[in-house]
């Protein structure tokens, strides 16, 4: 339970590092969402062997993130959860890709090991991507500018419900919990025997909790989607920042830096 506690507070954490106050933050909407999905793309779009490319596109986070006030270290840690995934599909490609890339010294870097670095730095770019997004844009406005690109609106529903209502699910787990936990006092956990019923009821209390909820929810004139705050429309400086990053990104994508540089100082 605490690890679920700990992702809750997690959201609760990035929703209020959404609201604050930086030219970061306050950007339009869609143009943050427009650049990170590019973002993504583009990171995706590099081959697994160019590895000095996915290095020269960390400029983006590591220019937002100070200019929007975003802390690193909660940022980074969150990043742990989706690390051991990608680590465990690149050491696959360790034992399958074993031919020769390239030589550093006596040491010989296999197509495998290469293929490793490349999967982890994707993950590690496109996860810090979306994180920076949801720490710089509150999360009902996110889902809103997605409702009117065409994403269905019970999709947006959903998961606007899961981020707001997860801390009430976990409170309800909490309370049958401890009321476990005195019935059983020298019990440490539930026993395996009782998590079918203690699942049980869980599920029955959530639907229970779920229709007080909506009912409250239509008193108060709900009709399927929380509205985004109002932005207005796209304004000079947001064409200019997409405009921007967007070139810089594509400019790193398709021209090799490295070569450049060889050969000017060649």
């Amino acid at each position: 339970m605490s690890g679920l506690y700990r992702a809750a507070a997690g959201i609760d954490s990035l929703e209020r590092l959404a609201m604050g106050d930086s030219p970061v933050h306050r950007l339009h909407p869609m143009a943050k969402l427009a650049v990170t999905v590019a973002y993504v793309a583009v990171v995706l779009s590099f081959p697994s062997r160019n590895v000095s490319g996915l290095m020269a596109i960390f400029f983006y986070p590591a220019i937002v993130m100070p200019l929007s006030g975003t802390p690193y270290r909660p940022l980074l840690g969150r990043l742990l959860i989706a690390l051991p995934f990608s680590l465990m599909g690149g050491l696959a490609n360790v034992i399958v890709l074993r031919g020769a890339a390239f030589h550093v010294g006596g040491f010989t870097v296999s197509q495998g090991m290469l293929s490793l670095v490349s999967i982890l730095l994707k993950t590690l770019l496109t996860v810090l991507a979306v994180l920076i997004l949801a720490a710089t844009t509150p999360f009902v406005e996110i889902v809103h500018r997605l409702s009117r690109l065409g994403v269905p609106k019970i999709v947006c529903l959903q998961f606007v419900m899961t981020c707001r209502y997860l801390s009430v699910l976990l409170d309800e787990a909490g309370s049958m919990r401890r009321a476990y936990a005195l019935r059983a006092p020298a019990q440490k956990g539930v026993k395996m025997r009782d998590i079918g019923s203690f699942l049980g009821q869980l599920i029955l209390r959530a639907f229970d909790r779920a229709a007080r909820v909506h009912q409250a929810m239509k008193c108060r004139g709900f009709q399927g989607l929380h509205p985004g705050r109002a932005r207005g429309e796209l304004r000079w400086r947001d064409f200019l920042c997409v405009g921007v990053l967007l070139s810089a990104m594509l400019v790193l994508r398709f021209f090799n830096l490295s070569l450049f540089f060889g050969r000017l100082v060649g």
